[in-house]
């Protein structure tokens, strides 16, 4: 009887034994195809990241870019966002306040001067606004280049209740003048600005995108 009861009791640990370890290997497995699939997201907004930096950044270093090319610049850097993005300037400037929708740089309507309302719930004009006549890397007598700290940089991309991804973002623009120093035939590298900027992006039909952010003054970037 004895000898019966310690073979069953052997085969149910046996059992026992079998069906925790397959328990431990699935949720180990979907551990780590979680892993893999937030590391391919991080992935594709590393490419919206360098895309932004891209646009602001100037192509022709020694001769300046055409008005052609800055106009596809603009557009390059709205096609980042999505139908209804929106960037915050925070600061005490004329620039500050909030730039919201896309618009065309060709188009007045959809992308006018500034509006000069720098109220906390007013709107100065669109992102193209802020991009054809704000941003200092898009402006036609500036030769700058917009680098980013890789240390600086963050994203946390997470799926929202209904299974969609987004992801929070921050990364810093560090502007320097590239002209030719006339003296020596090389770039400046004569700094201009420190930015940052702080929001989220989302993943829509497919393609990450950036919905809003606030964009700052920071400091020189130390590790």
């Amino acid at each position: 009887m004895e000898s019966k009861f310690k073979k069953k009791y052997t085969r149910f640990l046996a059992l026992l034994a079998v069906g925790l370890i397959a328990a431990v290997g699935a949720a180990q497995a979907g551990d780590w195809r979680n892993i893999n699939d937030r590391l391919a997201q991080w992935a594709e907004l590393e490419k919206l990241h360098a895309a932004f930096h891209a646009a602001v950044s100037v192509h022709d270093p020694v001769n300046g870019d055409s008005s052609a090319v800055i106009t596809q610049r603009i557009r390059d850097a709205v096609a980042l966002w999505t139908e209804d993005g929106e960037i915050t300037i925070v600061s005490t400037s004329t620039a500050a306040g909030n730039y919201i929708g896309n618009g065309d740089p060709d188009d007045p309507a959809t992308c006018p001067e500034p509006s000069g309302d720098t109220s906390p719930t007013g709107q100065q004009g669109t992102l193209c606004t802020f991009f054809k006549y704000v941003s200092g890397g898009l402006q036609p007598a500036n030769k700058f280049v917009s680098l980013s700290p890789a240390y600086k940089t963050k994203f946390a991309p997470v799926r929202d209740h209904d299974g969609n991804w987004k992801s929070s973002v921050y990364f810093e623009c560090h502007y320097f003048d590239v002209s030719l120093d006339p003296t020596t035939g090389l770039p400046l590298w004569a700094a201009k600005s420190h930015v940052d900027l702080d929001g989220e992006a989302r993943k829509i039909n497919g393609r990450w995108l950036f919905t809003h952010v606030s964009s700052s003054i920071v400091s020189v970037p130390v590790p």
